[in-house]
């Protein structure tokens, strides 16, 4: 049976639900289509929003593909999931702010110039390799 976008976008959250809560921040998934954000964690002294995007490799994935999200949708963190061809899973959790200031800026004739992207080279490429695996939430990995 082939994984339709819906399926990984949901395991791709449930995943990351179990990622948080096991690393002991325990979190909640929003409803399907809640605005902004998917996941709601609570580190202990506030809630963080928080949006999952999920990629899978496969037969039309190019190595500078990119991981689409709207720039208008604030959100505290977001979590940038790959599965790989072995179901092996790569995870980037990056503040938002973070985010912005590396994803690519759209063009002055897009056609959505909300729309962002970064790539999964980028992702695997300094400052924002220091995220992966960042299940602890910090916002500074690297120091």
């Amino acid at each position: 049976m082939e994984v339709s976008r819906k399926m990984l976008a949901d395991a791709g959250e449930h995943y990351a639900l179990c990622q948080f809560t096991l690393h002991g921040f325990p979190a909640v998934k929003m409803p399907d289509n809640w605005t902004a954000y998917d996941l709601a964690i609570d580190p202990g002294n506030q809630l963080l929003r928080v949006s999952v995007k999920t990629r899978k490799n496969g037969p039309k994935f190019k190595p500078n593909a990119w991981f689409v999200f709207d720039d208008r949708k604030v959100c505290d963190w977001m979590v940038f999931l790959f599965v790989e061809n072995d179901r092996s899973i790569r995870s980037w959790i990056i503040p938002f702010d973070v985010v912005l200031n590396h994803a690519n800026v759209p063009g002055e004739n897009r056609k959505d110039p909300w729309e962002r992207d970064l790539s999964k080279k980028k992702l695997s490429s300094s400052p924002l390799s220091a995220y992966e695996n960042n299940w602890g939430m910090s916002r500074d990995p690297a120091a």
